[in-house]
């Protein structure tokens, strides 16, 4: 079952959204609690940094999301393979948020913010990982026309 190509664009919008959202909620909302925590266990010198990695990573993610969107006329070998690899990214980044929230869990009621925001992120990664995967295997495969404007450089679709 193929979708079209404004659908598979719109699934891999919505998934590069998913990202954004969370990269920002973990800047906005995780990190200044977790400086303001005082909870026993957690040391804001140890988990401010990592956070601050995870919200760089997720925006990169989006902008590789939002090329792939923007550049692929279709399901091509090249273009296929660059989103199931940023999908399978994406549900990792979520696994390594479910840990922190975990953590955060074990810490106390004191950070009942914290583990709230990284769960509601860790279900943000797992939805936008399963758009991106679904839109590599559901998009249109490309035409023979793709391929041939993709060659000779007329064609926006330059990713195979």
């Amino acid at each position: 079952m193929a979708v079209s190509r404004s659908q598979s664009r719109l699934m891999l919008a919505a998934s590069v959204f998913a990202v954004v959202v969370v990269g920002i909620v973990v800047a906005v909302g995780v990190i200044p609690e977790v400086l303001a925590s005082s909870a026993p266990g957690i040391d804001p010198e140890d988990a401010v940094p990592a956070f601050r990695i995870a919200v760089v990573l997720h925006l990169l993610v989006a902008v590789v999301l939002a090329f792939n969107a923007m550049w692929s006329s279709g399901r091509g070998r090249t273009s296929t393979w660059a989103l199931v690899v940023t999908g399978v990214v994406v549900l990792l980044f979520g696994f390594t948020l479910a840990d922190a929230a975990l953590a955060f869990l074990e810490a106390g009621s004191s950070v009942r913010t914290v583990t709230a925001l990284l769960f509601s992120c860790v279900a943000a990664d797992i939805l936008a990982g399963a758009l991106a995967i679904s839109a590599a295997f559901l998009r249109p495969k490309r035409t023979e026309e793709d391929l041939t404007s993709a060659s000779s450089g007329t064609g926006r679709g330059r990713l195979t």
